[in-house]
């Protein structure tokens, strides 16, 4: 009976936080970091990078990301290449999304509404531009008594789903060091101005 009890207890975060305080915890951060003037100055851009990627590691287990987006391969992955992997994956992120900071400008972030499962939960959100609503899902999971996020949907296309399919075509007749070296060279390539983050990780053309 004791056990039954136990089971039935709903899961929790020990700083007894609700996932939504999480949530907008880590985007009042980020909106602190990107309404600061000097986030716009060219020359303080590696350092307002670093500041973002400080603050979101506070709410974002990138590693339990990078586990979604690679799938089932992951589990066959030694210690150090999921640690490389997890890396070169948030060094991809940071190219593709924050090459050129957006800057803040007064958008409302309205929470509507979350959902928990066990040590799961959903954020929901809007995204308020003037008129242009944006409707953003954060999902999280309880990491060390904490909830974290995982993963984020917007307008109901999900960052890990987009890019599981992507690493897939290449995990699916390679290896995860083909992976890694592909991240790479994407990376390389971002850094070099040649692409402009939206293209796809995809397997070399054979033949």
């Amino acid at each position: 009976m004791i056990f039954v009890c136990l089971l039935a207890v709903p899961a929790y975060s020990g700083s007894g936080q609700t996932p939504t305080q999480r949530v907008k915890d880590g985007v009042d951060q980020l909106i602190v970091i990107l309404s600061d003037p000097k986030a716009k100055d060219p020359a303080q851009h590696d350092q307002t990078i670093a500041e973002l990627r400080t603050a979101a590691e506070k709410f974002i287990d990138f590693k339990l990301v990078t586990m979604y987006a690679v799938g089932k391969p992951w589990t066959t992955m030694s210690p150090k290449m999921q640690d490389d992997m997890t890396e070169a994956f948030i060094q991809l992120l940071e190219r593709s999304y924050l090459k050129n900071i957006p800057a803040y400008g007064g958008q409302d972030v309205n929470y509507t509404g979350e959902q928990i499962e066990g040590n799961r939960a959903k954020v929901f959100t809007e995204l308020v531009d003037k008129d242009k609503k944006i409707i953003v899902e954060f999902r999280l999971r309880i990491v060390q008594e904490l909830w974290m996020i995982y993963d984020v949907v917007a307008e109901g296309v999900s960052l890990v789903a987009n890019y599981r399919s992507q690493f897939s075509q290449v995990l699916s007749s390679g290896t995860p060091e083909d992976l890694l070296k592909l991240i790479h060279e994407r990376i390389e390539k971002l850094d070099r101005g040649q692409e402009d983050g939206s293209e796809t990780v995809a397997a070399p053309q054979k033949g």
